[in-house]
């Protein structure tokens, strides 16, 4: 005999986890903003969007950034000030490459870090994928 429980699961008429209603900071782009040329070197600048998708405004001392990867290894950290529901931000990451090198060979990953992030409702998990972009 099914339990009533039992029931409703394989119905799916019960949600085992509740939506987050803290606040939901994540990377939601990552794209090339320029490429400026100087001689034989290449400075390109990439513009991460981050954005609180959650109901609840994050608190004033939170503190968050984007960690940026290049082919695999840790080059930089970029700060983004805590956000208010709905808000976003845009940080900049910038990078010189020969001008010769061919397009779209390197990896760059970014990763948002909240360092010091309020347990409870006020928060929600941190996406623990990163955000790729190939230039």
């Amino acid at each position: 005999m099914l339990t009533p429980l039992l029931v409703a699961l394989l119905a799916g008429n019960v949600q085992l986890a509740a939506a987050c209603s803290g606040a939901e900071p994540a990377i939601i782009n990552a794209a090339m903003r320029s490429v400026a040329q100087n001689g034989d070197v290449n400075h390109y600048t990439v513009a991460i969007t981050v954005a609180n998708q959650g109901t609840a405004t994050q608190p004033g001392n939170t503190l968050q950034s984007v960690a940026v990867y290049q082919d695999g290894e840790k080059v930089d950290q970029k700060g983004v000030p805590p956000l208010r529901a709905g808000q976003a931000a845009v940080v900049t990451y910038g990078f010189d490459r020969s001008r010769l090198a061919r397009d779209r060979t390197t990896d760059l990953d970014f990763r948002l870090v909240v360092h010091n992030a309020v347990p409870g409702p006020a928060a929600c998990a941190v996406p623990a994928e990163a955000t790729h972009l190939r230039v």
